[in-house]
């Protein structure tokens, strides 16, 4: 590793919600707001597999291609959106990759494996139903100590899911709906059930976007307060989930911010 330093008119972090967060918060800057690392959020996300007799084909065209749009809040008095799934055949993908990597002779003699695997497709008969939902967007990323006082400082999220169960729950209960009235049988996940973990493809937060420092990390520009040419355009700076897939806000906020940077 060599150490040394570089100058520019403007430092821009986009490394997603948990990067540029952590960025920040390692750095340790004098003036950044002490509203770093608040108003975390998994955007409501969640996913529900459903098990049917009928082939659901969830590896074959798009990801998603439908949705259900209950962001109005007058499905049990929640915002929420739902989509169908779907993923790649990865037992396909596997053998595959695997056989390409073979001599050609031993290609020819073990394609009855890639064969095999492009019949059976083990996930043919499942469902994905995807979810995002506005939930209660208050989690707190911070650093904290592996063993106490000792040991290396890792980024920690402090969230209570109790001010967000019953957006998920909503969203559970939908999913049911629709894999029962399109024949197939809910798999909630026991991650959910049994330990109200969840997993988020949509973090956001962190480095919220706000009026002053006393209420978030940056202004509508990305410029970090107290910070002069410091700058966060990424989802860290969405101020609370929007319960919808971000990529197109998230572009949209990181577009406008460049426009007013050519303004200055």
């Amino acid at each position: 590793m060599r150490s040394g330093s570089v100058s520019a008119e403007r430092l821009v972090l986009a490394a997603g919600s948990l990067g540029s967060t952590e960025l920040l918060l390692r750095a340790k800057l004098d003036g950044v707001s002490p509203e770093l690392g608040r108003g975390w959020s998994a955007n409501g996300d969640f996913l529900t597999p459903a098990l049917s007799d009928q082939e659901a084909d969830p590896t074959r065209g798009p990801t998603i291609s439908a949705r259900i749009d209950h962001t109005d809040g007058e499905v049990y008095g929640e915002h929420i959106f739902i989509q169908d799934g779907g993923f790649p055949h990865v037992l396909d993908m596997f053998v595959g990759a695997s056989l390409r990597k073979l001599p050609r002779v031993w290609r020819r003699r073990l394609r009855f494996l890639g064969d095999w695997a492009e019949e059976i497709r083990l996930t043919k008969n499942i469902m994905p139903w995807f979810a995002q939902a506005i939930d209660a967007s208050d989690g707190r990323l911070y650093l904290k100590r592996r063993f106490g006082l000792f040991g290396k400082e890792r980024l920690s999220l402090d969230w209570d899911i109790q001010h967000s169960r019953k957006t998920i729950d909503a969203v559970v209960e939908l999913h049911k709906e629709l894999a029962m009235a399109t024949g197939g049988k809910p798999m909630v996940s026991p991650t959910w059930m049994v330990f109200q973990d969840l997993i988020t493809p949509h973090p956001l937060g962190g480095c919220n976007m706000a009026d002053t420092p006393a209420e978030g990390v940056v202004d509508h520009t990305g410029r970090v307060f107290g910070q002069d040419g410091l700058y966060v355009v990424d989802g860290a700076v969405i101020p609370r989930a929007i319960g919808r897939n971000p990529s197109r806000t998230i572009a949209a906020v990181a577009e406008r911010a460049v426009e007013h940077w050519g303004k200055e």
